[in-house]
């Protein structure tokens, strides 16, 4: 299910269930609807491990009842608790926000005197593989964070009425190093912590710089992924998150994206979900045009392994993306240009033509010197095919570009090198704005260079009502686009000054109700970031 190989697969080390499992829960805290989807994907990965635990999930009263039935219906047991008090003055309760403060709520959890051990998790995390023996550790183990304290996004606790009364009694007055849970957690229980390895916890953010952590997953023992800080793959394509090169992985956030589309496909069996009602936008249709298409493309075409590593730096990729009415020969006058740059690694035709003009033979008799694919559209009629994650990429940049585009060598070859400077950002040779401005805030499509990770973000990654409508006004794909870079990573387009760049030029008419449109899709936000550099060779 998640390219993660299931411990089930070895026989060697499947445990016979034991009578008891009743005495021990999977435990997590939800307070109100934001964390709700979340939470249900959390539910789905654990039943997706075959446990035969119970999984509770406590819910304050603000959790709607579509959310409960949502919930119940994937496999978990709801129970109401009481709010907990939060212990630091109110000032600091508002800027953390109510998911902040409420969640001293979750020490409700040893009052669930009807287990014998339960393991908590967060929201924020999933599971990828069978984590049935945590049950065998004892209180308060948990995986060592940044700065020696344990880790409260999976724990072990023992459920007992006087340790609950004295945690009670002692957590207003308690230190907390974050002012938060985790931070009483780690006072209360700072002479029986009970370290466990890492990969029953593992933190995006480790990935990056932590060789151990990053074999976690090359070498598929992870256990429960854990999305902490801000940065989430329901919310990085708008945060504008300072930090959010240290907690992103598109890989990573892929496999929670793939749980997403499953568990939604089994809640809308159920009519407990519908992608239609999810098309919320006044100018949006409610029939789908290519429904199931990031499904098709992310979870059944690419590979398990894709997106994981874009080893190659030096050069780039680059997609011409062409349509019935390309001109041939113009398209190899392009193709013979990127073929004699040592800075092009290889280079894909994508799209559909006419006829038979363009095939494998006629390109081998080209005598090209790079390697050249073509990539067919498929069964889906959509402009969001231009940024489809393609196999094989390697690189971590792509140049993509029309074929009615022409542009030099040299030119070309800048291109790159302005790109590599500022890799976070889109960066091409034809602007656009909106408004009065005189200054630019997204980049045509037909000819840009961007991170390769973007495309895999934008056809696996964001939410499909974006495509969908895409489906509908086909002239905004480069402003969508524009907007998951800028949201993302909160850089600005960049524009470069090349002479010998030419294209057929070509404005939306709907380009603000595009604008306002997908805004409200982007978290009610508009993410566009303005800039006014004009980057220019030196003579």
């Amino acid at each position: 299910m998640y390219n993660i190989r299931s411990l089930e697969s070895d026989a060697s080390q499947v445990k016979l269930i034991q009578d008891n499992s009743s005495e021990n829960a999977f435990v997590t805290f939800l307070c109100d609807d934001v964390m709700g989807e979340a939470t249900e994907v959390l539910v789905y990965s654990l039943k997706q491990t075959n446990t035969q635990h119970d999984i509770v999930v406590l819910v304050l009263d603000e959790v709607t009842p579509i959310v409960r039935r949502r919930l119940e219906h994937l496999g978990a047991k709801i129970i109401n608790v009481n709010q907990v008090k939060y212990p630091w003055e109110s000032a600091s309760a508002r800027r953390k926000g109510f998911n902040k403060a409420c969640r001293y709520s979750k020490l409700n959890l040893w009052n669930l005197t009807q287990y014998k051990k339960v393991v908590f998790l967060d929201a924020d995390t999933m599971v990828v593989r069978s984590i049935d023996d945590l049950f065998d550790y004892p209180q308060f183990s948990a995986v060592v964070d940044i700065g020696g304290v344990m880790n409260t996004g999976v724990f072990v606790a023992e459920p007992n009425q006087e340790t609950f009364k004295d945690i009670m009694n002692t957590y207003e007055d308690a230190p907390s190093y974050n002012k938060g849970d985790q931070g009483f957690l780690n006072y209360y229980f700072n002479q029986s912590t009970h370290p466990l390895p890492g990969y029953y916890n593992l933190m995006v953010k480790f990935t990056h710089f932590s060789t151990l952590a990053a074999s976690f997953i090359s070498q598929n023992t992870v256990r429960v992924l854990h999305f902490t800080s801000e940065t989430k793959p329901w919310n990085f394509y708008f945060l504008h998150q300072r930090e959010w090169r240290e907690n992103y992985d598109g890989y990573l956030f892929g496999l929670w994206t793939r749980a997403l589309r499953n568990m939604r496909i089994e809640l809308e069996k159920a009519d407990l979900w519908s992608e239609e009602e999810s098309l919320i936008v006044k100018n949006q249709p409610t029939i789908i045009k290519n429904k199931g298409r990031a499904q098709a493309i992310c979870d059944m075409t690419l590979k398990r392994s894709y997106g994981r590593r874009y080893p190659k730096v030096d050069q780039f990729t680059a997609i011409i993306n062409v349509d019935p009415q390309t001109n041939r020969e113009q398209l190899v006058d392009l193709l013979r240009i990127y073929s004699n740059s040592p800075k092009v690694l290889q280079i894909y035709i994508h799209g559909n033509t006419r006829g038979q003009r363009l095939s494998k033979n006629y390109l081998r008799r080209l005598q090209l010197k790079k390697p050249v694919q073509l990539i067919f559209n498929g069964n889906y009629d959509t402009p969001n095919t231009r940024y489809n994650p393609i196999q094989g990429i390697t690189t971590e940049a792509v140049y993509m570009t029309d074929s009615s585009t022409s542009l030099s060598l040299e030119d070309l070859e800048f291109g790159f090198s302005v790109w590599k400077k500022n890799a976070d950002s889109i960066v091409g040779y034809s602007s656009d704005t909106y408004g009065r401005r005189q200054d630019y805030s997204m980049i045509q499509s037909k000819a840009m260079f961007m991170k390769s990770d973007y495309l895999y973000a934008y056809t696996c990654l964001l939410p499909e009502q974006i495509h969908y409508y895409i489906d509908y006004h086909p002239t905004c794909h480069h402003i969508a686009i524009n907007m998951l870079v800028s949201g993302m990573t909160g850089t600005p387009p960049l524009l470069l000054d090349a002479p010998s760049f030419n294209a057929i030029h070509s404005n939306s008419v709907e380009k603000m109700d595009c604008i306002n449109d997908l805004s409200f899709m982007f978290n009610n936000n508009n993410p566009l970031v303005f800039n006014n550099q004009v980057i220019s060779k030196l003579e």
